[in-house]
């Protein structure tokens, strides 16, 4: 007797993905790279329309009458050049979006800029540093069309989150114009969030072309000097005439006469800003597909001790893995440091010939302290940045602390005689080492632009420190949301924690809220450190943040499960 065996039937047909679905993130790179992308968007989005609000809101009903706009147009006009940098161009400031676009339009344009910078340094890098991108280099795609899509969900969050700034401002001058000229057209809000977008682009392709040659880290720190370089050198070239050769390679200074938002339009320098920015993305894809995967260029320098390598235990692997991103922020944020506190001589000369209302004005925005003094000058122009740009920062070292989760790292360390409490609490000391090791150095950078300028160098060194604190703080929120929740919102969180408390501290003085709320952003419990006035409370209070977070989140790993 036999038996014959037919052929076995097909389970079924071929499944097709439908274009929509294709679109939401299933069956194409630009698809999932758009999805997880979307709360990013969503976050910048609604942070950028925010501040066009509040700006609205602190112009627009602030300065309702004539003689308030005259007033205020007069102290902006009469300030030293030096003053001036500190915003944008200060063009027609009696009108709402002129004043808009000179107090808040270098913020925009940061926010913009961090974002494009993080995103676009880690969408090819950092994925293939991590391995995430072998299974996908594995399938039928080719390294230029990973490139591409990947690049082109980017480009579309970014027109996604501009549109939606455009459609806000010109909403903005609809509702809150209070004289003739307050009204913002739509070419003048498209003007300006093309603007925005353009610069951050730019910004962030910088990252995009040297993230497959140097890796995430190197290009992230590369392109966030990039932009704050940018800010720095178009606002204060007019008072500092040694910063004008350098101003003139920045993408900011080439578009210093669009302002928009105050009838001032040059669409056509925003031509080369587009042209830089797309040049500099063709060279990114090219890098990626020339190169291996994760092969990242060997710059061989001075030999690191074994603790900073990894090599003696997770604290010093940890370590070893955030010093380079650590370094490179730090380097960033010292550079703009020593350059603001060395021109603090210049804006001293300028400073003693205002009289009237701008010597007023400035009396009241530091009644407590000598803004003519290096310290006194850092604590009025550095320290508020400082405080996103330091927490942003430590929101990176989250994410790659995170990272090991994420890229499936932890499986692996796991398997050895590693508890995961532990991992969590060393990997996590080796983040809060490496925010020392890059406060260290911005404070060291300070000092030297403080010695330049013939000041007290030792109190803006220390007042540094309590920039890292609060960056410290920052990853310790970071800590406690990764490890009781997910990891992979940690980076998220640690950002959204840094960006909500910069907006408390730029809102509540602008729209004249009850101190209770002032009180809640961390920042206004640490004093005016660069002058030495110290809130210990607060300092402590960031300590606490940092350590007891860390604890959490060790607490939290312990009891879930590791995912990815």
């Amino acid at each position: 007797m036999a038996t014959e065996i037919g052929r076995v039937p097909l389970g079924g047909g071929l499944t097709r993905v439908s274009r929509l679905s294709r679109i939401y993130g299933l069956g194409s790179i630009y698809g999932k790279t758009l999805r997880d992308s979307r709360l990013a968007i969503l976050v910048m989005a609604g942070l950028l329309g925010g501040l066009m609000v509040v700006g609205g809101e602190a112009y627009g009903k602030g300065f309702a009458s004539a003689a308030d706009r005259a007033s205020m147009a007069a102290m902006i006009n009469d300030m030293p050049a030096a003053v001036k940098g500190l915003g944008g161009n200060p063009i027609n400031v009696a009108t709402m979006g002129g004043a808009i676009s000179w107090k808040y339009g270098p913020f925009f344009v940061m926010i913009a800029g961090l974002w494009s910078v993080m995103a676009l340094s880690g969408t090819l890098a950092g994925e293939a540093r991590s391995g995430s991108l072998d299974m996908v280099a594995a399938a039928p795609f080719g390294k230029i069309r990973i490139a591409i899509e990947k690049l082109a969900a980017h480009l579309t969050g970014m027109a996604a989150a501009m549109g939606f700034l455009a459609l806000v401002t010109w909403l903005v001058g609809i509702s809150f114009a209070a004289l003739p000229g307050d009204e913002i057209p739509p070419q003048a809000a498209i003007g300006f969030a093309l603007w925005v977008g353009l610069i951050g682009l730019a910004c962030g392709s910088v990252a995009f072309a040297l993230g497959p040659i140097l890796g995430r880290r190197g290009a992230a720190g590369i392109g966030a000097a990039v932009l704050l370089a940018g800010y720095f050198l178009s606002g204060y070239q007019a008072s500092v005439p040694v910063l004008v050769p350098p101003a003139h390679l920045t993408f900011m200074y080439w578009t210093y006469g669009h302002v928009p938002l105050a009838g001032q339009y040059d669409w056509f320098s925003l031509a080369p800003v587009a042209v830089a920015a797309a040049v500099l993305l063709v060279v990114g894809v090219a890098s990626f597909a020339r190169r291996d995967l994760g092969q990242t260029a060997n710059v061989r320098g001075i030999g690191l001790p074994a603790a900073t390598m990894g090599l003696r235990g997770p604290v010093t692997r940890s370590l070893g893995d955030q010093l380079p991103l650590a370094l490179a922020w730090g380097i960033g944020i010292g550079l703009w440091g020593l350059l603001i506190a060395a021109v603090s001589k210049s804006f001293a000369a300028e400073v003693a010939k205002l009289t009237g209302d701008a010597a007023n004005f400035l009396k009241a925005v530091a009644p407590s302290f000598d803004i003519t003094s290096p310290g006194g000058f850092l604590q009025l122009v550095f320290v508020e940045l400082g405080f996103i740009v330091v927490g942003l920062a430590a929101a990176t070292l989250v994410a790659t602390w995170a990272s090991d989760e994420t890229s499936g790292r932890l499986e692996m360390l796991l398997a050895t005689p590693l508890a995961r409490a532990r991992w969590a609490i060393a990997s996590g000391v080796g983040v809060l080492l490496a925010i020392l090791g890059l406060t260290a150095l911005v404070a060291a950078m300070t000092a030297v632009g403080v010695a330049s300028a013939g000041g007290d160098v030792l109190t803006p060194f220390a007042g540094t420190f309590v920039l890292g604190l609060f960056a410290m703080a920052v990853a310790g929120i970071g800590f406690a949301v990764g490890g009781v929740f997910r990891t992979s919102i940690a980076a998220e969180a640690a950002a959204v924690v840094a960006i909500v408390t910069f907006l408390i501290d730029l809102v509540v003085p602008a729209l004249k809220l009850p101190d209770w709320v002032h009180q809640l952003a961390l920042t206004s419990h640490l004093g005016q450190p660069m002058v030495g006035v110290w809130d210990v409370p607060g300092m402590v209070a960031c300590l606490v943040l940092a350590f007891g977070g860390l604890l959490l989140g060790a607490w939290g790993i312990r009891r879930r499960d590791i995912s990815r």
